[in-house]
């Protein structure tokens, strides 16, 4: 079970206030405006977007955006042009309700549970919720899921979420939050502006690819990506169909790449699992699961490394994300380094794969985590994690090696040559990646390995 003492926000917080001692971490801070300040004034053309990605006018993507515009600020609403802000602040309030994020059925969960509760369980009537956007999801919901009586109830609720998420509702779309966020990196990428998915510094440094639910940089000598970031909420989680399933799920050679792709095939029988770099069950729908079978998300392991220490610590994240209700911004990705620490020349780098295709085998598989808590507090932690043949299998042994791995961001960014998380203010920046202290304190539990606690009172 995850403990976790999060400071209460104060009503003005300044740029970056850190956590007193006796909360969860001395790495926690609160800076202004979340993880990240989106800008309004860096706006896109609607039909700039459209063309870039191929947004047809039937789209999701591009009802959306106009969506967004529609909604947007006095100044600027309507322009024919939009900004990840006004994205982001159109989620926040969808009062049309077209467009459903996970967080946003969570919030109309909760508004429904809390109305009901006061009122003894009895219907409540569709315009009795404290925000406008909140009504029309109430409306909706009596309407499309109920009897259309002017009142809601939680089954009529829950009917029209699972109606919408099953995409059986017209006019209603369900965007998982790991959706959304790729989706409005992309917008922000094209405004200029920097992403929380997005490190800085790496042009020029590998293929940048942008698929529906992650973002990567694939190293093309080595046929594995250096990183790929993605989106975890505990909304998500939550939200995730009971149907979705990794074993409905086969690897397959991303598509974006065509001929030059690794497949499949490229590795049978030469004594390495495909390790995932986005974890499989950080999936919230089918499609994100088949996403992360795609080779570009994939990299040689050694099977106890993957299906033992790795497998471990990709559990620990998601059972902090879901504990704490958080949402974390996560990069995973390979390094090839020597006995000293430095990256290993070329020619040095361990290769494996079928035919002529050459796949290099990471020495060492990296995740950093930049967890936003719900009170506004951020913090950070890095595992960087030998791949190694004679890894643990016993839980007494992985857990002392998963905390020996407890890096600061900062040596993963010096490695890299890259910023990983540039959104971040630099004072913000300059207490949490150089800070290992949030602690990595694994419980046991029975016979398995499986919570874990990230963050602890000390």
């Amino acid at each position: 079970m995850t403990t976790l003492r999060p400071t209460a926000r104060p009503s003005t917080p300044p740029t970056a206030t850190v956590a007193p001692a006796d909360t969860a971490s001395t790495n926690v801070v609160t800076p202004r405006g979340g993880s990240w300040n989106r800008s309004a004034a860096r706006e896109v053309p609607i039909s700039e977007l459209q063309t870039k990605f191929g947004w047809t006018e039937q789209s999701w993507e591009t009802g959306l955006l106009k969506a967004a515009d529609a909604a947007g600020s006095k100044t600027r609403g309507g322009n024919g042009q939009v900004s990840a802000a006004e994205i982001e602040a159109y989620l926040a309030a969808p009062t049309d309700g077209r467009y459903l994020t996970s967080t946003a059925l969570q919030q109309g969960r909760a508004a429904v549970d809390a109305k009901l509760a006061k009122g003894g369980g009895a219907p409540v009537d569709v315009d009795a919720f404290d925000s406008k956007w909140q009504d029309g999801l109430a409306k909706r919901a009596d309407l499309l899921g109920g009897n259309s009586d002017g009142k809601v109830t939680q089954d009529e609720l829950a009917a029209y979420i699972q109606k919408s998420k099953a995409n059986q509702v017209d006019g209603t779309r369900w965007v998982p939050d790991q959706q959304m966020a790729a989706f409005q990196s992309r917008v922000a990428e094209s405004a200029g502006e920097v992403d929380p998915l997005r490190p800085t510094g790496g042009e020029g440094k590998g293929l940048e690819l942008v698929k529906q639910y992650s973002r990567l940089m694939l190293d093309e000598g080595k046929n594995v990506p250096t990183f790929v970031s993605y989106l975890l909420s505990a909304a998500d989680i939550k939200e995730t169909p009971a149907e979705v399933d990794r074993t409905k799920s086969t690897f397959v050679r991303d598509p974006l790449l065509g001929s030059k792709g690794v497949t499949d095939s490229d590795y049978n029988n030469m004594g390495f699992d495909r390790g995932h770099m986005k974890a499989a069950e950080d999936s919230p729908n089918q499609e994100a699961m088949n996403e992360s079978h795609q080779m570009t998300n994939i990299a040689p392991q050694h099977g106890n490394h993957n299906q033992q220490v790795w497998r471990t610590l990709e559990r620990a994240v998601t059972d902090l994300v879901k504990e704490t209700g958080g949402k974390a911004h996560i990069l995973t990705g390979n390094l090839f380094l020597g006995a000293d620490g430095k990256p290993l020349p070329p020619e040095s780098v361990e290769t494996t794969g079928a035919r002529d295709r050459k796949i290099g085998v990471p020495t060492h598989n990296f995740k950093t985590v930049l967890l936003e808590l719900p009170n506004g507090n951020v913090t950070m932690f890095a595992y960087m994690v030998p791949n190694v043949k004679d890894g643990p299998s016993k839980k007494d042994a992985i857990i002392p090696l998963l905390e020996s791995s407890r890096v600061p961001v900062d040596q993963l960014e010096q490695l890299l040559g890259q910023d990983l998380y540039a959104q971040l203010p630099k004072s913000v920046q300059e207490k949490l990646e150089k800070d290992t202290s949030a602690p990595g304190a694994f419980q046991l539990q029975g016979s398995e390995y499986q919570s874990v606690t990230l963050l602890t009172k000390r």
